[in-house]
């Protein structure tokens, strides 16, 4: 719902500033500050290189420590909302030294509230991830991002990556808003076999409230992705419609729908025919191509609201800048979760989701994943909390034949003073 700050202010939608940003369960908590560390089991890790036989290599039973720092929450003022979450963890591993590093996860929102009418709104998304299973990946992200999506990636290889967002709304009347705003991001790939990204958005919306539980609208979005080093470019128009309602006192539901257009630029090698080839001595060419599509694009979100609990289903169709080995591509995901904090000795998550990936540009098979997860946090005495997680992951390429499964599994311990049971899931 619109962040609590100030007056009352309009249409209940999502702000782009703080948002769900730092909260659990559903809820705004005060900031929070931990550290725990952990032993820690991983099968299944697949780094970009190939094993004497040719064959793409992946790395079992590797196991050792991690040390994991973070904070979460959300701080109001009496025009302002601050949501926090930021995660920082570095490996250890006993029997594979060469697999040790540290990953980082930055997620900040703020929203002001300038006047009855006007508010403004900030995100940054920053950090740099080796891992595309447990740890950071294993956190369910408060917001939707462009680059911070490590169950799309292919391979444990280190990038970096960062995301701003700035937009403005205003409150044409108490039931009508108009917002704008703007994203500008970049994505970098430590090997040079993986393909990073420019890119940036822009985005009209307007939301209109029919009741007190019931909000329509429409949004624009320009998407541009830009690939380093001659791969091509992509542009984006979609334009979708918007439906939100509250269904009861507990349950919440919204979806859009419409249509994205797509045009993609980039280079590609053409077999010539071998008469040409035995006049030029050479069998391909580089050539530039360009290839228009319109495909349906949409989202849909369904949450209950207990007292100490939250329940999600989630489904998204649309276009991405891929995964590094994948460039531009309609994807389409779904994820369901599970989270609970009590009030005196345990936290709980569990979540499971798929991933799917087609080029628009390449011509390559397509990628699908499944993955799947469970945390628990129990307080021990005071600000002392046991923590354990285990996730799973699948990957397949059907026709080149790629199926790969692997799990992590950590358990440990975590100090962080507060009131109710640790949340860093």
């Amino acid at each position: 719902m619109a962040a609590q700050v100030g007056d009352y202010l309009g249409p209940g939608i999502l702000t782009q500033g703080a948002g769900d940003i730092g909260m659990r369960t559903g809820q705004p908590v005060s900031i929070r500050l931990y550290a725990d560390v952990t032993a820690v089991y991983d099968n299944g890790i697949q780094p970009l290189s190939l094993t004497p036989t040719g064959t793409l290599a992946q790395i079992n039973g590797l196991y050792g420590a991690e040390a994991n720092i973070g904070a979460y929450g959300v701080h109001n003022w009496r025009q302002a909302q601050l949501g926090l979450d930021y995660r920082g963890t570095y490996r250890d591993y006993v029997n594979g030294s060469f697999y040790n590093g540290s990953d980082q996860q930055l997620i900040l929102g703020y929203t002001y509230q300038a006047t009855k009418r006007l508010y403004f709104d900030a995100q940054e998304v920053a950090g740099t991830l080796s891992r595309s299973i447990g740890g950071i990946p294993g956190v369910t992200l408060p917001i939707p991002t462009t680059v911070d999506s490590p169950t799309a990636l292919l391979f444990d290889n280190r990038e970096y990556f960062t995301e701003s967002t700035v937009s403005m709304s205003y409150l044409l009347t108490p039931r009508t808003i108009v917002s704008a705003g703007g994203t500008g991001f970049l994505v970098r790939q430590q090997s040079s076999a993986l393909i990073g990204v420019n890119g940036y958005n822009l985005i009209g919306s307007i939301h209109h409230r029919l009741s007190r539980e019931t909000t329509i609208g429409v949004e624009y979005k320009h998407q541009h992705y830009d690939f380093p080093g001659a791969y091509g470019q992509s542009d984006i128009n979609s334009y979708e419609g918007i439906y939100g309602t509250q269904i009861g006192k507990r349950w919440k539901f919204n979806v859009q729908a419409g249509i994205f257009q797509v045009e993609v630029q980039g280079v590609q090698e053409v077999a010539l025919s071998p008469n040409i080839a035995a006049l030029l001595g050479i069998t391909e060419i580089a050539q530039t191509f360009y290839k228009p599509y319109t495909f349906p694009t949409g989202s849909a979100r369904l949450n209950r609201q207990f007292k100490q609990s939250n329940l999600g289903f989630s489904y998204s169709r649309g276009v991405t800048p891929g995964n590094g080995v994948f460039l531009t591509s309609r994807t389409e995901s779904g994820t369901v979760a599970y989270t609970y904090t009590g009030v005196r000795r345990a936290s709980l998550t569990i979540s499971g989701g798929e991933n799917y990936l087609s080029s628009l540009g390449q011509n390559i098979p397509a990628y699908r994943q499944f993955n799947g997860g469970a945390a628990m946090s129990i307080t021990l005495y005071k600000a002392l909390h046991l923590i354990s997680r285990y996730d799973a992951r699948h990957q397949e390429i059907e026709i080149a034949g790629y199926r790969r499964s692997s799990y992590r599994a950590v358990i440990g311990l975590a100090f962080s003073p507060g009131a109710v049971p640790l949340a860093i899931w």
